[in-house]
């Protein structure tokens, strides 16, 4: 059971309006909207006690409707041969990725919901990252805080891809050395196959190694000084490895 579903998304709460003022009625409703928007979370939220069903089984489906009134069907693009449903006198929800047959969907559906994706509701990044960056911590038994850096997030896949990013930069932050070195090992491992190898994996190393130095002291000729090496050998590596 999901006790709260955060957004500070004016659609999205429009879309909780929209579910709460219909809940008593015998109405069908689809939500539509990409992968990992939250969908299914939001309406596990609205409807806790009812059965979720996949469209992609129909005769599961078909089942769940002759033993229930009130029925959520997710994945419900995946169903087949949806004019042939009886819809009547039941609270049907769906929970689609996308619709192939708008005219459908029309027919079927008494109420018609969008939900944005992460692009279109960057207001509820905060909100996911600090939920996710609470679950790292206790998931990885880490024991500090998080410093995400918001440039590094992604949202390409919604919240799928955020959650990723999030663990990522998790993990990188509370790393110790010999994680940096089995990482590279297996990297390494895998990869390893010119003859040219030790030239082309040093910048591995070199990149990161220069590109933290300078972000840290500021400075080329500090920079140079820490590494121990003369700042033209620096400056020649900046240039190779194309650092700006």
């Amino acid at each position: 059971m999901i006790d709260k579903f955060h957004t500070d998304s004016i659609e999205v709460q429009n879309i909780i309006k929209g579910f709460n003022l219909t809940k008593s009625l015998l109405v069908s409703s689809i939500i539509i909207g990409e992968p990992h928007t939250g969908k299914k979370s939001l309406i596990r939220y609205l409807f806790p006690s009812v059965k979720f069903v996949d469209g992609a089984d129909r005769v599961a489906v078909k089942k769940a409707l002759e033993e229930k009134s009130e029925l959520v069907i997710y994945d419900f693009e995946k169903l087949t041969n949806i004019e042939s449903i009886d819809f009547e006198n039941r609270r049907i929800i769906a929970i689609a990725n996308y619709v192939s047959n708008e005219k459908s969907i029309d027919d079927l559906f008494a109420f018609i919901y969008h939900m944005p994706s992460l692009k279109e509701r960057v207001e509820d990044i905060d909100i996911l990252v600090k939920r996710f960056s609470k679950e790292a911590i206790s998931n990885l038994m880490l024991d500090r805080e998080l410093e995400i850096d918001t440039k590094l997030l992604d949202i390409s896949a919604n919240t799928r891809s955020l959650k990723r990013s999030v663990y990522q930069q998790a993990f990188s932050q509370n790393c110790t050395p010999k994680d940096i070195e089995e990482i590279l090992y297996h990297y390494l491992y895998k990869n390893m196959q010119g003859n040219n190898d030790y030239k082309d994996y040093l910048p591995l190393y070199e990149r990161p190694l220069i590109e933290a130095g300078l972000k840290k002291f500021g400075s080329q000729l500090k920079l140079s000084d820490i590494l121990g090496i003369n700042r033209n050998t620096l400056r020649k590596k900046i240039y190779e490895l194309n650092i700006n």
